[in-house]
């Protein structure tokens, strides 16, 4: 039983015949654990009273999960049969359906077909104009290119160029253009910036640091100097100390003298 046949006796449980009704009875031992399939061949049974009726009344009630419904169903008055719509209105209607979709790709396809034939004049037009211009030249043939000048000589190119805009109106400015005169022959040439070298110097870093205050003695200051070999600034840090720490003055009294061993 297909689909469409289960949901037209579902649709029609108040006016089903009996073969309609030994066909759920059949599916029934098909799907035992069907509660719909039990309620409808107990409802069949009884409407066509078939010898099978008490047990499938039975079965059913025990299969049910709402004895409400299940006692709403059974108890139903006989209704008219309602007919699901035949197989040829079904097929009219995706006929038409498919009359619209392709009427509809009909019209898309022809519409692209416009805009490409529309984009393909364009291109030709726009080939075509590009057809009639001529492309001009960078430079003439009997141009020269001009020579690539330096910095200095473009500097004094530039100044003859500015000279010839100027026009004297006085006995300073004509001086002036002759000073400039005399510049553009004797065609001086700029040099440039030699880079400064640091100096490198020998003294040594460590000089300055000698130079110390009261703030900055430590013993590590001590060391230092010890390792550099200037016992006599040694001892003078260790004297600051003694004044800077008094309760280490033993300690520092000791190294003192045995600096000066």
């Amino acid at each position: 039983m297909d689909k469409e046949r289960f949901n037209n006796l579902l649709t029609n449980y108040t006016s089903l015949s009996e073969e309609e009704a030994l066909q759920l009875s059949e599916l029934s031992d098909q799907f035992p654990y069907s509660q719909v399939i039990h309620s409808l061949a107990a409802r069949a049974a009884q409407d066509c009273n078939l010898p099978s009726k008490e047990k499938l009344l039975h079965v059913s009630a025990v299969y049910c999960t709402d004895r409400s419904a299940f006692k709403a169903m059974m108890t139903a008055p006989r209704r008219m049969r309602i007919e699901s719509p035949s197989l040829a209105t079904q097929i009219q209607v995706l006929e038409t359906q498919t009359e619209i979709a392709t009427a509809q790709l009909h019209e898309q396809v022809a519409y692209d077909i416009a805009n490409l034939q529309e984009s393909k004049r364009l291109y030709e037009m726009m080939i075509e104009r590009l057809e009639k211009e001529k492309a001009f030249p960078l430079f003439n043939k009997t141009e020269t290119p001009k020579p690539i000048l330096k910095e200095n000589e473009t500097l004094i190119e530039e100044i003859k160029l500015t000279k010839k805009k100027i026009k004297p109106e006085g006995i300073k400015q004509k001086e002036q253009i002759e000073i400039i005169d005399q510049f553009i022959k004797t065609q001086p040439s700029i040099p440039r910036p030699k880079a400064i070298t640091p100096v490198a110097t020998d003294s040594d870093l460590a000089e300055p640091s000698a130079q110390f205050g009261e703030n900055i003695v430590s013993e590590t200051l001590v060391e230092i100097l010890l390792k550099q070999g200037k016992k006599e600034k040694a001892i003078e840090a260790l004297k600051k100390l003694i004044w800077k720490f008094p309760q280490k003055k033993a300690y520092f009294a000791a190294q003192i003298e045995e600096l000066r061993k």
